[in-house]
């Protein structure tokens, strides 16, 4: 009977505990000393790139913002053919792109995933393990930041 009180307290507090997120910073970033990302676009998938913006400003509003002419392009996103199996990449010079290779047969969703992902490099943030993050590599269906991506964005903002 003991064992089992025993047993039964421990599956309670298991229960009981959540799982804490960590940061996960690369150590570079596109946003400029104003604490904005200014972006272009030339891509055919500007609908997930729309949709990965508003993700994130979704969680912190006024970072990443459409070029215009009153304001350095901190980041321009465009597209490229490579067979691979890379679906996009982000580089501290100030570009993301998009390989057609992979996008034209992936799903909204996970065009929405990669777009948003690769906004999270230009925003500073490192890849991470969580099956729910965006920040994790792969070809996913994640639309909604989970606690991990919120709390590395929260941490860059504060170094930027």
């Amino acid at each position: 009977m003991k064992k089992i009180s025993v047993f039964a307290i421990l599956l309670m507090v298991l229960l009981m505990t959540t799982i804490t997120s960590y940061t996960a910073l690369q150590g570079w970033d596109l946003v400029d000393d104003g604490k904005h990302l200014d972006w272009d676009s030339d891509t055919k998938y500007l609908s997930s790139v729309q949709s990965g913006v508003n993700l994130w400003e979704g969680h912190r509003s006024g970072v990443i913002r459409p070029d215009s002419i009153f304001v350095v392009e901190d980041v321009f996103i465009s597209d490229y053919y490579e067979v691979s199996t890379t679906m996009g990449y982000t580089s501290s010079n100030g570009t993301i792109k998009f390989n057609d290779y992979n996008f034209e047969d992936m799903t909204s969703a996970q065009r929405i995933k990669t777009a948003t992902h690769e906004l999270g490099h230009a925003l500073g943030l490192d890849h991470t393990d969580g099956t729910k993050d965006i920040m994790q590599q792969g070809k996913l269906s994640i639309t909604s930041l989970s606690s991990t991506d919120k709390s590395s964005y929260d941490e860059a903002y504060n170094n930027y």
